[in-house]
């Protein structure tokens, strides 16, 4: 595992207690791997992570802050 592989994994399993911190980090995740898209006359927010800890813990996120589910698509590299 690359070492910032392993930094983002290790802040992927930080406690972080305050709402308004777990939004401000939300919102920082979706703005620097994801994006807002409109299909089929929704919005859809995707996001690219690189740890399924990260992965998880954005849904996890998404879910607690705004009662909205989502689902995890796994897609591996085509190198």
């Amino acid at each position: 595992m690359a070492m910032t592989s392993s930094v983002k994994d290790e802040l992927s399993r930080l406690s972080v207690l305050k709402p308004c911190c777990r939004r401000s980090e939300l919102s920082s995740l979706l703005r620097f791997a994801g994006g807002l898209h409109i299909v089929g006359g929704k919005v859809v927010i995707e996001a690219e992570v690189d740890t399924g800890s990260v992965a998880r813990r954005l849904r996890r996120e998404v879910h607690e802050l705004y009662g909205h589910t989502s689902e995890v698509q796994v897609i591996s590299s085509g190198g």
